[in-house]
């Protein structure tokens, strides 16, 4: 029972965190003016991951010309134009994460962790590269991760042990202790099958009690997100 009981936990969590990887496609691409068959064509996305990494993602459509060793970067280009950013010279002194070793076409996947002082935000082209020849290949653009458009940015989670919920087991009532200086925008409880079953629509203080006894008896998961969208989630049961 605790096996199936922390499997569902982990589905729970997964559920509330399907957000917590933030997507960017790759578009623009076909900057090579002076060699076309160099130019990128297909699906391309950049992935913000929660782990302090980014995913450079090339799908089944992703064709570019082979060379002897073409490399794909996420760059900080700065205010450099694009006619600018064809200089490789120009393209070299700016920020960059270097993704991977292209090797053909189609599907692949490479994940880099963030440098050190290096603020992701800032990045918004990939670039492809031929180190051997010092060649320009071809550039596209991403949006940029922002806090408005990617919780990775915005969403830390609490440390855990700042908030207690009491009782617990309870028999349709419970109480969240918290920083008073900590303010709650909602409450939601889902059951173990990832299912929303209760939102609290009041106001949320320290030692307030909350009815929640219109739930059955069981196993659920309580989800406290504050205004900063910082989000906890605790597991609670259900008494008769």
């Amino acid at each position: 029972m605790k096996k199936i009981i922390t499997l569902a936990a982990f589905c729970v969590f997964s559920i509330l965190k399907s957000n917590a990887q933030c997507n960017s496609n790759g578009t623009s691409f076909g900057n090579n003016t002076s060699v076309g068959m160099y130019n990128v064509s297909g699906m391309v996305s950049v992935v913000l991951n929660t782990n302090n990494t980014v995913t450079l993602n090339l799908g089944s459509t992703f064709a570019t010309a082979s060379g002897p060793d073409v490399r794909a970067f996420l760059v900080d280009r700065g205010t450099l134009t694009n006619t600018q950013l064809r200089t490789t010279s120009n393209f070299l002194a700016r920020p960059k994460i270097e993704m991977g070793v292209i090797n053909g076409n189609g599907t692949a996947t490479y994940t880099k962790a963030i440098p050190s002082g290096m603020n992701i935000s800032n990045f918004n082209t990939i670039y492809f590269y031929c180190v051997t020849f010092n060649q320009f290949w071809d550039f596209g653009s991403f949006a940029n991760f922002t806090t408005a458009n990617c919780n990775v940015l915005s969403t830390e989670n609490f440390v855990s042990n700042s908030f207690k919920v009491y009782p617990n087991p309870s028999k349709g009532i419970i109480s969240i202790d918290f920083d008073q200086a900590t303010e709650i925008k909602s409450l939601n409880i889902y059951s173990t099958l990832g299912q929303k079953v209760f939102v609290s629509n009041e106001t949320i203080i320290s030692n307030t009690a909350i009815d929640i006894s219109v739930l059955r008896t069981g196993i659920y998961f309580l989800e406290i997100i504050d205004k900063e969208n910082n989000t906890i989630l605790k597991k609670i049961s259900i008494e008769n």
